[in-house]
């Protein structure tokens, strides 16, 4: 078996993933790259399965957990912003980025994805932690975030936010 061939037998057992989960701990990133290049490795195992991936951050984006929350079929994947909450909360994280594969290769972000990095970046805006990017893993990646896409619906997140205290003061 060549040194190339046991390499990959070795990565599609999923080996690798709890050496990458364990050393970037405490490591810091500083782009979308470096997470698909930290993250990629992960996918190998089961690759025709839709896994949802995310990065728990720090104050100084220092990588806290690494954690695979959620993990569906073929093409999709249900995801539910509660349980993102939940471990925010639990690893005191100030930040995160959700990275997903698409086992098609296609790393063209459809409505659902949209639609849910809406969802879980409301909720984890509403308890202060930031969304900073959302990366569709495939035939290379997508990220949300160089493309602009994620600044203009933060700033949706913001806006949708400011108006909480209205609501106040029509409870009784």
């Amino acid at each position: 078996m060549t040194e190339k061939s046991k390499f990959w037998k070795d990565l599609k057992s999923g080996r690798f993933v709890s050496m990458v989960k364990e050393s970037s701990k405490k490591q810091s990133i500083s782009n979308s790259q470096e997470v698909y290049n930290i993250m990629k490795p992960l996918f190998a195992e089961d690759d025709d399965v839709e896994k949802v991936y995310f990065l728990f951050l720090d104050a100084q984006n220092k990588i806290l957990s690494i954690e695979n929350l959620f993990s569906g079929s073929l093409t999709a994947s249900s995801i539910y912003p509660r349980e993102i909450v939940k471990r925010l909360i639990h690893l005191k994280a100030s930040a995160f980025i959700m990275v997903h594969n698409h086992p098609s290769g296609d790393i063209k972000p459809s409505a659902e994805d949209k639609s849910i990095t809406m969802k879980v970046g409301v909720a984890a805006a509403s308890i202060d932690v930031q969304l900073h990017d959302h990366l569709i893993i495939g035939e290379g990646f997508h990220s949300m975030a160089d493309t602009g896409w994620l600044r203009g619906v933060s700033k949706q997140f913001s806006n949708l936010l400011k108006s909480e205290p209205a609501l106040e003061r029509r409870l009784p």
